[in-house]
């Protein structure tokens, strides 16, 4: 559908602005649509991606509202094996020290989240 009204549209601009730029045109126009696409697949990946770590969370905890807390703030870098891992153990047996610096400030954010979805708990009597 989309490629039969860019072909409507060259043909009604093809007078004014000549064939080459017309060619010009479609071909800006493919790129885009690849482009597109590529980020629906990428937007399809991460979504998959944030709904296992979700459910691996309930499975391992069984606590919907701390695991919605957690995996809503936890940084896409991480899955829930790491959130794990980050919390349960030191940043040298991680390998801290051979993150870069983007990844270590996502590390560095883990802690804190952990410590604000555990806070928002209801306190047992």
């Amino acid at each position: 559908m989309k490629a039969c009204l860019v072909a409507l549209a060259l043909l009604f601009t093809w007078p004014s602005v000549g064939w080459a730029q017309s060619l010009e045109r479609l071909e800006q126009l493919e790129r885009l649509e690849k482009a597109v696409e590529v980020i629906d697949q990428v937007d399809a990946k991460l979504d998959s991606l944030i709904r296992v770590r979700r459910a691996e969370c309930r499975r391992a905890f069984g606590y919907e509202p701390f695991c919605d807390c957690i995996m809503d703030a936890l940084p896409v870098a991480w899955s829930f094996a790491d959130y794990v891992a980050i919390t349960t153990r030191s940043k040298e047996q991680n390998g801290y020290a051979n993150l870069d610096a983007e990844y270590r400030s996502a590390y560095d954010k883990v802690p804190g989240i952990r410590d604000q979805c555990v806070a928002k708990l209801p306190v047992a009597p």
